[in-house]
C-alpha cells in the first residue's frame, strides 16, 4: 500500500481531525498544503467540488468529507480501531460528530476561531458581532460534549474514537483565545479530557505549527 495523502491547510480543525485518525492507526502520511483561497482554485475543485477540505487520497482512491475519510481509515488499517463496538457508545461518537458537523465547527470554528485568531494572521477585519453570536452556542457545544461524555475517559467510552478526533482541534483553538478560557472552566472534566488528548503522541505529531 501507499501512503495516504491528505490535502487542505494543516491548521484547519478537520484537516487536523483526519490526520490524527491516520496518527492514531499508527499510518504514515503525507500532508499536501491548500493554502488559505487555494481550496477554491481548479486543481483544487478536481479533489474537492465543493471547494473545502481535506481531501484524501489513498493507492488512487480519492474521497472526500472529513467523517468518511476517517471512517475509511479506521477500516482500511486494521490496528488501534476508533470505532466503538458497544451499541450505545458507538451511537454516541456519531452523536458528538454530528454535533461539530452541525453546530460546534460553525460555533467555534468559523464564528471564534477563524475572527479571533485567524482573520487577523491574514490581515482581515475581526468580526467582533459573529464572535459574540457564537459564544451562546458554543457554550452549548461545550456543555453538551461534557454531559455525554459523562465520567467516562474519552468521549464515547473508555477508549479514543473519532469523536475525540473531531472535537479536540476545536477545544485546543477554542482555549487559545479570550473567549475559551470561562467557558472551559466551567467544564473541568472536559478540561481534563483535553490535557489527555494533548499529550498523546498522534496529537503531537500532527499538531500545526504555531496551534
Amino acid at each position: 500500500m501507499g501512503r495516504p495523502i491528505v490535502y487542505g491547510p494543516a491548521g484547519s480543525s478537520y484537516v487536523w481531525s483526519a490526520r490524527l485518525a491516520l496518527a492514531e492507526k499508527g499510518v504514515a502520511h503525507d500532508l499536501v498544503e491548500v493554502p488559505f483561497g487555494a481550496h477554491r482554485e481548479a486543481e483544487h475543485l478536481a479533489r474537492h467540488p465543493f471547494g473545502r477540505v481535506p481531501a484524501f487520497e489513498h493507492d488512487g482512491f480519492a474521497l472526500y468529507e472529513t467523517q468518511a475519510i476517517m471512517r475509511y481509515v479506521d477500516e482500511a488499517f486494521p490496528a488501534a480501531p476508533l470505532q466503538p463496538i458497544d451499541l450505545h457508545q458507538f451511537s454516541r461518537m456519531n452523536q458528538i460528530i454530528g454535533i461539530v458537523d452541525a453546530y460546534a465547527w460553525r460555533a467555534i470554528g468559523a464564528g471564534i476561531v477563524f475572527n479571533r485568531l485567524i482573520a487577523p494572521s491574514l490581515g482581515l477585519k475581526t468580526d467582533e458581532a459573529a464572535i459574540a453570536k457564537a459564544i451562546p452556542q458554543a457554550e452549548l457545544c461545550l456543555k453538551e460534549f461534557a454531559r455525554i461524555a459523562g465520567d467516562d475517559e474519552f468521549l464515547a467510552g473508555d477508549r479514543v474514537s473519532l469523536a475525540d478526533l473531531m472535537v479536540i482541534p476545536l477545544v485546543h483553538y477554542l482555549g487559545k483565545t479570550s473567549e475559551g478560557a470561562g467557558p472551559l472552566a466551567e467544564h473541568p472534566k472536559l478540561q481534563a479530557w483535553a490535557r489527555r488528548m494533548q499529550e498523546r503522541q498522534s496529537f503531537q505529531v500532527t499538531k500545526p505549527p504555531g496551534a
